[in-house]
């Protein structure tokens, strides 16, 4: 009765060790396009199926070995504990290959994304909860079966089991899943009892309604001609109303009512993209980004980057951007070390940039708000909220102060290559800084794409600031995605940026409020002369798209 049972189980355990040990990830690689994999949670991942094979291949084996040496009066009760053996193999196993454990020992560059980790510990909930389920039902079989029920240290060890639950869920699921949480501060419950009387409310449920009476100027065009510099055609948050006003025909129709001549897009020409420009060649322009992942880049790729960029250009894109923050932030090499964004590696990337007479428009580090820690003190809470993967804050990540600091290094070292810095080069709570670098550097240049949330908190500094580096700064929106969500249409979005550029109006939202939760705040016009205003809306960009292709006068 009991032999064909125990053989099948060795049989399972011994083929489980085998395929552990056959199909490592060195194997494995040898079926991967490169001969090696590029990605180092692809690697973590077969490493854990690995040693989850070989663990439970052992147990499977020595318990059926155990159990077939024992008299068969006996073998009943004792597979109810090896069943139990089995959860307690399974609890230790999700308790020891934590996601920090994981990350450590399992991923060749030492480094695993934040969704990642987020499903590594799910894994190691699961892992645990169903380890401690088998333990508890098996324990509390053999109890009723073989054991008093009425004996105390039976009961006593089923509550232990309970307890030690509790204690393993609240140290690898809620600890770190909610840092932040209150369940173990009973000082913090007071709060809990406000909220449920109505005494406090939500911050997610603030949403005051201004009682402040000023005059508005309302702006439905632009009063010159508008090159928008960083725009995507392609982004990753379009919804299908999006894609709906992003239609050629609808798009074209759109930027004709506010004024808007040409989009620059920065998401390449892969797929429905190159249609555009072919259906309308003087009001699309095509930037395409060098690709810098979240994962693994080999040395014969980042030599082949220069290459890459020349055929991007004879294909007609007329820019390399946007350059994603991953570079110097997350991109690693074959060694496992971050990228920087001054790598000697990348130096003929630039070069050729300045070869092909090509801009460089590059997101280079991010808001200091995603570089703090996430609490109470932090600016952008409610963004970071919302999207946690946009915090880099601890030791997982290089500095923003670091990332800056290439950043710089770089332009320094390639005086001839013109760089643009997104969103104010990501400094417009800073913009003391930013003009250190316009001062310092001739071939940097910043667009003002999704910063107006802290330019329009500064209206006299961003004035001045303006109106100093008027030829320096181009116009810009970050555009493509939530048009339509809580009345954020097309139309709505740029007639803010202009509202802001060309009207001194006091106590507006800035694009995309309520939306993308920036900063609890309004903004205030700059209200720039008119000089000014055509220099950012399109003289500067025209600067530097049209050099070497047409002049300003074709343009016109």
């Amino acid at each position: 009765m009991f032999k064909k049972p125990l053989l099948i189980l060795g049989i399972l355990g011994a083929l489980l060790i085998i395929a552990g040990l056959i199909f490592n990830p060195s194997f494995l690689a040898k079926f991967a396009p490169a001969g090696k994999f590029r990605s180092g949670w692809t690697v973590a991942e077969i490493h854990l199926v690995q040693y989850y094979f070989i663990i439970f291949g052992i147990v499977l084996v020595i318990g059926s070995l155990i159990i077939s040496r024992l008299p068969k009066e006996k073998r009943t009760s004792q597979y109810i504990l090896g069943i139990c053996v089995i959860g307690i193999v399974l609890t230790i196993a999700g308790v020891i290959f934590s996601p920090s454990f994981i990350e450590k020992n399992f991923s060749p560059i030492k480094f695993l994304e934040d969704h990642n980790i987020v499903t590594l510990i799910y894994l190691q909930l699961v892992t645990i909860t169903l380890g401690c389920i088998i333990i508890f039902v098996s324990l509390l079989v053999y109890r009723k079966k073989f054991l008093n029920p009425s004996k105390k240290y039976s009961l006593f060890v089923l509550i232990i089991v309970l307890v030690l639950y509790f204690i393993l869920l609240d140290a690898t699921y809620i600890k770190i899943q909610y840092p932040n949480n209150t369940i173990t501060k009973l000082n913090e419950y007071s709060k809990v009892i406000d909220l449920l009387l109505g005494k406090d409310i939500l911050l997610s449920d603030f949403e005051p309604k201004s009682t402040l009476v000023v005059e508005r100027k309302h702006i439905t065009k632009a009063k010159y001609p508008v090159i928008d510099i960083n725009f995507h055609l392609n982004s990753a948050f379009q919804t299908d109303e999006d894609r709906k006003v992003l239609a050629p025909e609808n798009l074209v129709k759109s930027m004709d009512s506010v004024g808007l001549k040409i989009i620059v897009n920065t998401d390449g020409i892969s797929g429905n993209l190159k249609q555009y420009a072919e259906k309308y060649p003087d009001r699309f322009i095509n930037f395409s980004a060098t690709w810098f992942p979240a994962m693994i880049m080999f040395d014969e790729e980042l030599a082949n980057l220069p290459n890459e960029m020349e055929k991007k250009v004879k294909m007609s894109c007329r820019g390399d951007g946007e350059i994603w923050k991953y570079l110097g932030l997350k991109t690693r090499d074959a060694s496992g070390k971050v990228i920087p964004v001054d790598d000697p590696r990348l130096d003929p990337l630039w070069d050729k940039a300045a070869e092909l007479d090509i801009p460089v428009l590059w997101h280079m580090g991010d808001p200091a708000g995603f570089f703090q820690p996430v609490n109470q003190f932090n600016e952008r809470y409610e963004e970071l909220r919302k999207m946690p993967d946009w915090s880099f804050y601890g030791p997982r990540f290089p500095s923003r102060e670091e990332i800056l600091k290439q950043r710089e290094n770089v332009l320094r070292k390639h005086p001839k290559t013109i760089f643009i810095g997104c969103h104010m080069g990501f400094n417009p709570d800073n913009l003391e800084y930013v003009g250190y670098l316009l001062d310092t550097y001739p071939n940097y240049y910043v667009e003002m794409s999704t910063v107006l949330s802290d330019l329009g908190r500064q209206p006299f500094t961003a004035r001045k600031f303006f109106i100093k580096y008027q030829d320096r700064i181009l116009f810009a929106s970050d555009g493509g995605n939530s048009f339509g969500e809580k009345g954020w249409t097309f139309e709505k979005y740029y007639r803010t940026y202009f509202e802001f550029l060309e009207t001194d109006n006091e106590y507006f939202d800035y694009p995309l409020q309520g939306v993308v939760n920036q900063g609890n705040w309004k903004i205030y016009g700059i209200n720039l002369p008119d000089e000014v205003l055509e220099k950012i809306y399109y003289l500067n960009a025209e600067k530097i798209l049209y050099k070497n292709n047409l002049t300003k006068g074709e343009q016109q």
